[in-house]
Parts: C-alpha cells; structure tokens; sequence
C-alpha cells in the first residue's frame, strides 16, 4: 500500500466517523419538502428523499406546496413546518 492509498482510506474513515456523528448529534435538522396532503388536523403527509413524513403546521397547506421542515433537536417524530414558498407557475 503506498502513501497515497494510506491518505485515501484515512479521508474515506474520517468521512465516514463524520457521517455517522452528525445522524445521532442533538441540533435542529431544516430541509425542504413537499406536501402530500392533510394527515389530520393541523398535520400533512410530506414527502422527503422518496419517504412520507408527518409534520405539523398552524398554516393551510395544498398538495404540493413545497414547505420548510424542521426536525428540532433531529427528533424525527416531532416535525414541523416553517415556512412555505409560493410555486413556480409555468
């Protein structure tokens, strides 16, 4: 194994360490999303990465609004929305 080899894998394992921290580190999580439809009152079905969340909103929401979410403190059973942007119209 040469010395480039060396430095390639160190980058892959502090990469991976990096990785592997921030998922389980207590700070707030915001991404966007889009919204699916009402779940309940004052909650809507958003889609994220290809899964369906719930998240809460004091706001009316339409299918495909594209929202702001936060994950407070990475707790992904608490989320709530932000803030939404108007769509495009083409």
């Amino acid at each position: 194994m040469n010395l480039q080899d060396v430095y390639k894998k160190l980058v892959e394992d502090i990469h991976y360490l990096f990785i592997s921290a921030t998922e389980t580190m207590k700070f707030d999580r915001t991404f966007q999303a889009k919204v699916i439809g009402p779940a309940s009152k004052g909650k809507y079905i958003i889609s994220y990465k290809n899964r369906t969340l719930t998240a809460r909103s004091g706001r009316s929401l339409q299918a495909n609004d594209i929202v702001w979410v936060c994950a407070p403190c990475n707790d992904w059973n608490s989320l709530f929305i932000r803030v939404t942007e108007p769509q495009e119209s083409s």
